[in-house]
């Protein structure tokens, strides 16, 4: 049995990276990219000037508003410096955060209703018939009037109860929004308020009105305020004046019961009590010191410590000459030990070991006689700490009386400074509330009026411009990627490649004739000839390479039976097997071409010939030569369709036992046998001939058919994917072909570098 040397079903394993192979690919990407942007040009192209255009329709009809803008500053540091006329105090100088704070404040303040409610009563909105039908553009009429037709058209909210001037002034302040900014400028304590409206002249108005009488709600908010303020702070200066000398009178008495005398601010009981107590810390170290030496000292002495006795240090002259000598005998020990490597027993060594063992008894007996005196010192000191620490026991408890006194004392001056404090504070207070009731001063000042705008501020063209024409922009991409999504058809051989496994074995152009079915009167279709008629064209070097791959993949066979399928009716199969077939008898080999699709003989038609007439009950074949029509310039024997119209048999197509009948006596005349399958969809006469057939050749219409379906339909059709040779891409746009090739493939060259090699010769 035939294979196929591209197989569907191979196996890919595993092979080492190829740094130029992963760059090809990176190269790919960035090309099929480049291609995509060719491709979808036309599109993108076109939504960018439909943005374009929609923006300019809209900037011709949209009307222009004009702003004006007021600047106002928020400044309470003026404010509190004023108020403390006296001295520049700390309370004058206020801090960033807390002058960042009121301008915020103030900013909600402006965007409250009740200033918004005050500058609609101060410019009389309510009564402005003007003011609540501005003049409306084109959009902005058909827009209202959609609106009013689906029902959701702003309609005046009735209140119960509240009076219609009320609920004017509410609507009035509604409109008023609709076109009021209020900005705080960063990082400045300046606040713009900002209106817009059709008229210059109307929105400066309103914007000045705006914040003038912001400024004087502000300031009737103030008064009122201050006027409240002094009256409760007058009750409270004089409630916390009598309670702070009330409790100055008691502090005074206090003091003289408990004759608590004071040295600079001290007790005298706490001073002697401060005394004795270093006094007695001096002790208790002097104790500890004296205790560790004696400890020390005694410690070497009852364990007989030779070596931290002749290691300590002593001021002592004996315990010096004792150390020295004892030292010198121990390194003339280790130097006869050591160089001259004397026995143990020898005299000389036994000699010194007796020496050093009387200079350690005199030494031990001189540090017992020290030992004794550090056991004195340490007993005197522990004595004098004794003593100290009973001195500071009694007058720990003459302080502890004068402390507890002491204690109750401070409770009442705390208590009689924090009423002079509370006392002084709301003296402050209102001395400074009465200075700004006398003298307003506001923390808002306007530093900027609102002048007449000379140029509208919306639309803003180039911004509206840009913002349609990025929107355009933004649907051409869209569009465009939406559309190479649901390009689901074979477009290149690439994609052939990677989705299917199979080879390509060339691309045909679309013919310039019509259809399939329009056939010269008295022959046969101009397309199903082209081969002969165009030798030097694309389209025949395309079936060359075909002729050639068959060679190659069945060179040992003979004859070659090759089927030519497709998965859908229309996608070109007749024509190339014509042609195909033509270009093999052209080139001098014998060759049959049988029309196979019993169904719809459309190659029967196209050259011209009728299907074979008879009986629908006559089942057998006349005879192979009696059937085959001959082209003459060619000498192309071909076998249109066996079955008359009505024959029952059409149904179950040209079977495998039928067509090895009628090949039998033609097999050694015969060297390509080319079989036009029925389309693989719709029916399966071509799954029957399979196993008879060498190799398939499948035609994929360019542009047209489902790659999903194909690659379900060779999954499926194991015996026919085996056999498969190749792909040929049918009715294919060479001009549209170069925006689907990258630069790296052959296809994309096609269109112009090739075309000298397919022309006519002269």
């Amino acid at each position: 049995m035939f294979q196929s040397p591209l197989p569907l079903n191979k196996k890919v394993g595993f092979e080492s990276v190829d740094p130029v192979k992963e760059s090809a690919r990176g190269t790919m990407g960035v090309s099929y990219l480049i291609a995509a942007l060719r491709r979808q040009a036309g599109v993108f192209i076109a939504l960018c000037l439909l943005g374009f255009g929609l923006g300019a329709v809209y900037l011709i009809e949209a009307t222009p508003l004009y702003s004006a803008t007021a600047r106002i500053m928020i400044d309470r540091r003026q404010v509190l410096a004023i108020r403390d006329v006296s001295t520049l105090s700390d309370s004058a100088q206020a801090n960033t955060g807390g002058l960042a704070d009121d301008v915020e404040n103030q900013l909600e303040v402006l965007l409250s209703e009740q200033t918004g409610l005050a500058a609609v009563k101060y410019l009389k909105l309510s009564d402005d018939p003007a003011f609540f039908d501005p003049p409306k553009s084109a959009i902005g009429k058909s827009w209202a009037f959609i609106k009013a037709t689906l029902g959701v058209a702003t309609t005046e909210k009735s209140l119960n109860g509240a009076d219609p001037a009320v609920a004017r002034q509410l609507k009035a302040l509604a409109v008023l929004n609709n076109y009021l900014r209020i900005v705080r400028v960063p990082r400045t304590f300046i606040i713009e308020v900002q209106y817009s409206a059709p008229d210059p002249v109307r929105a400066a108005e309103i914007a000045n009105g705006y914040v003038n009488a912001f400024l004087l709600e502000q300031s009737n908010s103030r008064i009122e305020a201050t006027r409240h303020t002094r009256a409760w702070l007058k009750e409270r200066i004089d409630e916390f004046r009598g309670l702070y000398e009330q409790a100055d009178l008691a502090v005074q008495k206090f003091r003289a019961d408990n004759n608590l005398m004071e040295v600079k601010g001290t007790l005298i009981s706490d001073q002697q009590f401060d005394e004795m107590t270093t006094q007695l810390v001096n002790a208790q170290a002097e104790t500890a010191q004296a205790k560790a030496r004696y400890q020390h000292l005694k410690n070497i002495v009852d364990n007989h410590q030779t070596e931290a006795a002749v290691s300590e240090s002593f001021s002592d002259p004996i315990i010096s000459q004792l150390r020295t000598k004892y030292l010198d005998v121990l390194n003339h020990l280790k130097d006869l030990e050591v160089s001259h490597k004397l026995d143990p027993n020898h005299q000389a060594l036994i000699r010194l070991r007796n020496t050093m063992d009387e200079l350690s008894a005199r030494l031990f007996e001189e540090l017992g006689r020290i030992a004794e005196s550090y056991r004195t010192d340490y007993e005197v000191a522990a004595a004098r700490e004794k003593s100290l620490s009973e001195n500071v026991k009694r007058q720990q408890g003459v302080a502890i009386t004068a402390n507890d006194a002491q204690v109750q004392l401070r409770q009442l001056e705390h208590k009689a400074e924090s009423y002079k404090t509370i006392y002084e504070n709301y003296s402050q207070l209102y001395q400074g509330s009465a200075q700004q009731e006398t003298f307003p001063i506001a923390d808002s000042h306007i530093i900027s009026s609102a002048n007449p705008p000379s140029t509208a501020s919306y639309p803003r063209k180039p911004l509206v411009l840009g913002i349609s024409l990025a929107l355009g922009a933004l649907a051409g991409v869209s569009f465009g990627m939406l559309r190479e999504i649901m390009d689901r058809v074979f477009r290149t051989a690439d994609q052939v490649r990677n989705e299917l496994g199979v080879e390509v074995l060339g691309i045909l152009p679309r013919l310039p004739d019509g259809p399939l079915g329009r056939c010269v009167p008295g022959g046969m279709s101009p397309i199903m000839r082209y081969v002969i008629d165009d030798p030097f064209s694309r389209f025949a070097e395309t079936l060359r390479s075909v002729k050639i791959a068959a060679d190659l993949a069945l060179h040992d066979r003979s004859p070659k039976v090759i089927g030519v399928i497709s998965l859908l009716p229309g996608e070109g199969k007749s024509t190339v097997s014509k042609n195909l077939a033509s270009l093999l008898a052209f080139q001098g080999a014998q060759t049959l071409l049988i029309d196979a699709d019993t169904r719809n003989p459309a190659l029967t038609r196209a050259i011209g010939c009728k299907r074979r007439q008879g009986s629908p009950i006559d089942s057998a074949l006349p005879p192979v030569d009696e059937l085959l029509k001959s082209e003459p310039d060619s000498d192309l024997k071909i076998l249109p369709c066996i079955y008359p119209k009505d024959d029952p048999r059409i149904a179950d197509g040209l079977s495998l036992p039928v067509l090895r009948s009628v090949l039998r006596d033609s097999q050694n005349s015969f060297e390509y046998i080319i079989l036009d399958l029925p389309p693989l969809g719709p029916v399966v006469s071509a799954r029957g001939l399979a196993a008879g057939i060498d190799a398939f050749i499948f035609v994929i219409e360019w542009g047209a058919t489902s790659r999903g379906a194909i690659s379900t339909l060779l999954a499926k059709e194991h015996l026919i994917r085996e056999k498969l040779l190749g792909i040929v891409l049918n009715k294919v746009n060479m001009k549209k072909l170069k925006k689907y090739e990258h630069f790296d493939s052959d296809g994309y060259y096609h269109a112009v570098h090739y075309k000298n090699y397919y022309r006519k010769l002269d």
